[in-house]
């Protein structure tokens, strides 16, 4: 019913629908609340609380004039929960909130996948007030917004996250700084001015940073940028956040790839309430958030605010199950893809959790080696998180494909088992392709893959049509030949680093299943 109600609501609203009138808002009340850059005080807030999704308005005092100030509310396309958390997206300058949304589809399909309830609201004159740009009391405008918000309708006024772009960013910064209203910010081509640097937030957020190495408007090494604005630095302004939060101020560098860009990735861990701070620098990359469609940035974000805003700690337990490809042979002890696995989600969780394996897994194990070895052991059945990898020595060994048909199932069912019998909980991997390794070049590679790719669209099929997730990482060890250092030393297995292209389509998927079994 509620999907109904909100789909008509949005049919309407599409069409120049909208409220603005007066009443008491809703008691919520950011540390801004009742104050403003001009001096003024709201005028007036809709008749009732917002509930439904759709473009609104809220009257303010702008200049002594009352102005319909627009926002545009997105709910998941058949909302199921009681309630979702919220996040502000905050266009750059020249922009609006629709128009935002239009250019980054990721985040509707975040929203319609039941993610969270997106807000996109539209500034002043298409700018927003950081630093005098407008007349606007911005700060006041986004506490307005969620003063009217239903809390007990779909909006969990607990969760609200703030996600800015460029000038947008430059909001977002100055609401984490002044006030108590989001639990993580995601400041994207913007760091902080100087001025806002001054600023003692009133609490811990968890601050996701990122910065163009190229960006000529908001200079990556400070100074003057765009709208003649002084900026920190992109490592002054993380350094702030982290030393505001009491973080351990010896960061954790990494390097990652989004798409075609290699990113230099800066945590931040230890901090009050286990927030992060978190930035990333993108080489080749000028004043821009654009990536190939390989890499999913809102993805990443929102993975960022889910991790870092629990109020327990974690004990994560993964099983994972296979041969020699889940082993690692041919690579060091903690470069296996379920190892590395781990330490990315030790990476990704607060320092107070905790991450635990159990591998049961051996080199040359078929189907059948498989089964009998979790008989033996019986695994719990209260496993968090499963793998399962099997499959290449029946096709190696010319084992009967009707006994991998029947086995592989048993094997689904009994990783489901021990993952709490929550078929939600297991990822099985295809498997790799070890023809275009150097001992498969020599053993009739063509066959070879075309014998694995019959296991693989066994594999697939049957997740697909029995709700299980199923990923596909063959193609990456396709690559073995004309990339070698995609193989391990022993000229079989895949190496440690394609073992690392594994995880990186692994984790976001992982991050995903774990997170309704340690936030609820």
């Amino acid at each position: 019913m509620k999907s109904v109600i909100w789909l008509f609501m949005f049919m309407l609203t599409a069409c120049g629908g909208g409220s603005s009138s007066s009443e008491n808002p809703q008691s919520f009340s950011p540390d801004s609340a009742g104050t403003t850059a001009n001096g003024s005080t709201p005028a007036s807030s809709p008749t009732a609380l917002i509930s439904t999704p759709g473009q609104k308005a809220i009257s303010q005092t702008i200049d002594g004039q009352l102005v319909e100030r627009t926002f545009l509310i997105r709910y998941p396309d058949s909302p199921i929960k009681d309630n979702y958390p919220v996040i502000f997206f905050v266009h750059g300058a020249g922009s609006s909130g629709q128009a935002w949304l239009n250019a980054n589809p990721d985040v509707l399909d975040l929203i319609n996948a039941g993610e969270f309830i997106g807000i996109f609201p539209d500034g002043y004159n298409q700018r927003w007030n950081v630093s005098g740009e407008t007349s606007a009391d911005d700060v006041e405008f986004i506490s307005m917004i969620i003063n009217n918000l239903d809390s007990s309708g779909l909006f969990n006024l607990d969760k609200i996250y703030g996600v800015g772009t460029s000038n947008g960013a430059g909001l977002v910064n100055r609401i984490g700084k002044e006030t108590s209203i989001f639990k993580g910010i995601a400041p994207l081509i913007s760091q902080q001015t100087a001025a806002i640097g001054q600023s003692v937030p009133p609490r811990a957020v968890s601050v996701f940073q990122f910065n163009g190495a190229q960006d000529t408007l908001v200079p990556l090494n400070g100074g003057a940028g765009v709208n003649g604005d002084v900026f920190m630095s992109a490592q002054a302004s993380a350094e702030n956040w982290a030393a505001n939060f009491n973080c351990d101020m010896t960061p954790t560098n990494r390097t990652r790839t989004w798409g075609d860009s290699s990113v230099q990735e800066v945590t931040f861990d230890q901090c009050l309430d286990n927030k992060k701070v978190r930035y990333y620098i993108a080489d080749g990359v000028g004043h821009s958030t654009s990536f190939d469609q390989s890499f999913n940035l809102y993805q990443l974000i929102w993975s960022f605010f889910r991790s870092t805003d629990r109020d327990k700690a974690l004990n994560v337990k993964l099983l994972a199950l296979g041969d020699s490809y889940t082993v690692g042979k041919g690579v060091c002890d903690t470069c296996s893809f379920p190892e590395q696995l781990k330490e990315s989600l030790i990476f990704e969780y607060s320092a107070r959790d905790t991450v635990n394996l159990q591998m049961i897994a051996q080199t040359g194990w078929t189907t059948t080696n498989l089964q009998e070895a979790v008989a033996m052991e019986s695994p719990a059945t209260d496993f968090d998180l499963a793998t399962l990898l099997i499959g290449v020595n029946n096709q190696f060994q010319n084992k009967p494909f009707s006994i991998y048909e029947s086995e592989l199932v048993e094997l689904i069912d009994s990783a489901i088992v021990y993952a709490g019998g929550d078929s939600s909980k297991l990822i099985v991997l295809s498997i790799p392709d070890y023809g275009y390794s150097p001992f498969g070049q020599s053993r009739n590679p063509s066959l070879i893959s075309t014998e694995i790719d019959l296991y693989n669209d066994f594999a697939r099929q049957y997740c697909e049509d029995n709700g299980v997730s199923y990923l596909y990482i063959t193609d990456i060890t396709r690559q073995g030949i004309v990339n070698p250092a995609l193989v391990a030393s022993d000229q079989l297995h895949p190496s440690g680093l394609a073992y690392e292209k594994f995880v990186k389509r692994l984790l976001p998927i992982a991050l995903q299943k774990l997170e309704p079994s340690i936030t609820h």
